[in-house]
């Protein structure tokens, strides 16, 4: 018999503080739940009618409403000669840890100030609901127009992003506003420039270098990323280095293949033009930049040179196509032809295009293998005006073709051959056998190993010659 009185009992003792808390708010909800009712405060009319389901639905829906209302007695009307708003801190005692988006929020009191260090302006009153909720305008689902409500240009930019596709297709790992601002990444937090572009990259990383569900060809390069040369730069202290923002946009995330995106094909060169300006106008005013304005979706752009991330990649070239072309692979990467032999070495291509195969177009030229290792494309392709940067490439008609405009010593090629020559002999030859034998090669002549070898040996002798000079002179000084 005890057993079957003990269940109730446990139940009502459960129930208990339930049933005060509800019989309580039933008593303030006898008046405040009627619509309409409104009081005069500071001279304006405000509504003070709550409505019961809302706040049973509420993230609030166990408290009293005392607890937030602290000194009410409902007994008496009015209910309290003064009357304070509610302040959240009381029981929110650290909004800050959770709220770095608004650091500004610390020296506030929870109810007065503008909406972004008001709790009520964001959260609301009797309506809060816990961020889970997906009704709450503070779920990952709603926070861009809830956001939107005040940074009403950044929720313009948002919704056209590709994270807010992914956020509209519930995708639980798309990052929200809030998600990223929770991060210390804007100026509110008074870091140097460098920490917020270290922040700001460290933030998009940390879900592109870990996305396993989502893994495209793009975040694989990223992989490289630190290693590249904006990766080394921005680790190097460079403020002017370019981080993920800076190309991609920071509200405005689109994909490549949209055309309003700042990474599309036809917008890469703005982009790396922004710190690269004059290598952007030489590619807009060459025979891809113009290709490329006139809708010729294969014209070549920065990145497929240079690469998205990691920045001077490799590109998979058939080894056939080298031999059929009488190329070094080696010498290709080394040069940078392996990307011009990609696309030009192709005969469906260039056929497309009403263009010669590198191999037909290169016919005319003696000793085919020699030219390939030691000059590069674009030391015959690009302009011959000084302070060039070898992207103003030329139609072919414009292209040196005669042997006298390359082999001579007022050559028009002569500035950037010999540089480029230079470069090689000393990392080939030794600095300096490079450095003495560069200019003669340059203006026509050819190597010769024994010749070298024998004006190295008496160059040697020569300096063993003076060194015993100085010696004898020594010792015989030394005796008298």
């Amino acid at each position: 018999m005890k057993n079957k009185f003990l269940l109730p009992v446990l139940i009502m003792i459960i129930m208990l503080p339930i049933s005060t808390s509800s019989q309580q708010n039933q008593v303030c909800l006898d008046c405040h739940a009627e619509a309409g009712m409104t009081m005069d405060k500071n001279g304006k009319e405000i509504s003070i009618t709550v409505k019961k389901s809302v706040l049973n639905a509420s993230a609030h829906s166990k408290l009293k409403c005392v607890d937030c209302h602290e000194g009410f007695n409902p007994d008496d009307i009015p209910h309290k000669e003064m009357i304070q708003p509610v302040n959240c801190k009381k029981c929110h005692s650290a909004p800050l840890e959770k709220h770095l988006f608004h650091p500004q929020i610390v020296q506030a009191n929870g109810y007065s100030g503008s909406p972004d260090v008001n709790c009520k302006g964001c959260h609301g009153t009797h309506e809060v609901m816990t961020k889970t909720s997906p009704t709450s305008p503070t779920h990952f689902a709603n926070s861009t127009n809830y956001c939107g409500k005040c940074h009403e240009k950044e929720k313009k930019q948002h919704v056209k992003s590709d994270h807010f596709v992914e956020i509209q297709h519930h995708n639980p790992n798309a990052p929200t506003c809030i998600y990223c601002h929770t991060q210390k990444v804007t100026a509110n937090h008074k870091l140097s420039k460098i920490d917020l572009k270290k922040n700001q990259e460290q933030l998009c990383l940390t879900c592109h270098l870990n996305d396993k569900t989502h893994p495209t060809q793009f975040s694989k390069t990223l992989i490289d990323y630190d290693n590249s040369v904006h990766g080394m730069a921005i680790k190097g202290g460079n403020v002017k280095a370019a981080i993920c923002t800076d190309c991609h946009g920071v509200h405005d995330l689109e994909k490549s293949k949209s055309p309003n995106s700042k990474i599309s094909k036809t917008n890469v060169s703005y982009v790396c033009g922004q710190c690269h300006k004059d290598i952007a106008i030489e590619y807009k005013n060459s025979v891809h930049g113009i290709a490329l304005d006139a809708g010729v979706d294969e014209a070549p752009t920065c990145t497929y040179c240079h690469g998205e991330h990691n920045i001077n990649p490799v590109i998979d070239v058939p080894v056939k196509m080298f031999t059929n072309n009488m190329i070094h692979p080696e010498a290709a990467v080394k040069t940078q032809m392996i990307h011009c032999v990609k696309c030009h070495s192709d005969e469906e291509m260039m056929k497309k295009f009403g263009l010669q195969t590198f191999m037909k177009a290169h016919e005319f030229l003696p000793a085919l293998g020699k030219h390939n290792e030691t000059v590069r494309c674009i030391d015959c392709h690009s302009s011959y005006e000084p302070h060039t940067h070898g992207h103003d490439l030329l139609p072919p008609e414009n292209v040196i073709k005669k042997c006298e405009q390359c082999h001579s010593k007022n050559s028009a090629l002569m500035a950037k051959l010999y540089k480029h020559e230079k470069s090689q002999s000393r990392e080939k030859y030794g600095f300096i056998n490079g450095t003495i034998l560069s200019d003669a090669y340059v203006v026509g002549t050819t190597r010769n190993v024994l010749l070298d070898s024998i004006l190295i040996g008496l160059f040697g002798l020569v300096i063993v010659g003076i060194i015993v000079h100085f010696f004898m002179r020594w010792y015989f000084n030394k005796g008298k």
